[in-house]
């Protein structure tokens, strides 16, 4: 018959199987969370959108920040069609019928970044003038670079715009003839193209812009 363990031995026992249980359940839980995770995680297709253009791009914008030669000069757009992450058309340019403020964002662009809070703040506390709509281009998308995915980002950034998704390929942006980011396109209300800006953005110009759009 074999000896009883001494106390203390059995205390230890009950201490490492107590741990060991707690081991147990914390990595269940990680492994849980990562489940989670992967299953919020969107894949480029879960952003990128189809998109559909009628009639010529407009010329490429230079990035350097200089004029827009095609300013005042009563320019058609296009018209674009995009979707809403709700797989809502939206129609961009040409035959929009109002007059828009398109801002192309890239989620990974410092730039982007620090343009959206302001923007955010300024229509907040000014709103966009009557018959103009603001719309907030997510483009450049990338999975790999951070900030992914863009429509959380603006979601927690409480941006008041239409958001509609680029094609993988960058569809919106060559079509409006931009090719940095931010870019911003003005489009009166008959279609014809306003103006176009590149790069970071006060309040003044954000304001310059929008009253342009109006006609």
């Amino acid at each position: 018959m074999s000896a009883a363990k001494p106390a203390a031995n059995r205390g230890r026992t009950v201490i490492l199987a107590v741990v060991g249980l707690a081991v147990v359940a914390a990595v269940g839980a990680i492994a849980v969370l990562s489940v989670e995770e992967q299953a919020s995680v969107k894949d480029l297709e879960d952003i990128a959108g189809p998109v559909e253009v009628v009639g010529d791009p407009l010329p490429p914008l230079g990035s350097d920040g200089s004029a827009d030669p095609l300013e005042g000069q009563g320019v058609p757009t296009p018209t674009a069609t995009a979707r809403t992450m709700a797989d809502d058309e939206v129609v961009l340019g040409g035959d929009a019928g109002v007059g828009q403020v398109l801002v192309m964002l890239a989620h990974w662009c410092p730039v982007c970044q620090q343009e959206v809070p302001l923007l955010t703040e300024y229509v907040a506390a000014n709103g966009v003038p009557a018959g103009v709509e603001l719309v907030a281009v997510m483009t450049g998308l990338d999975p790999g670079r951070p900030n992914w995915p863009p429509d959380e980002w603006l979601e927690r950034e409480g941006l008041n715009a239409t958001v509609v998704r680029d094609s993988a390929e960058g569809t919106l942006m060559r079509t409006f003839g931009v090719n940095a980011y931010p870019a911003w396109v003005a489009i009166a209300p008959d279609g014809t193209l306003v103006g176009r800006r590149t790069g970071l953005l006060d309040d003044a110009s954000i304001a310059a812009l929008l009253e342009s759009a109006a006609g």
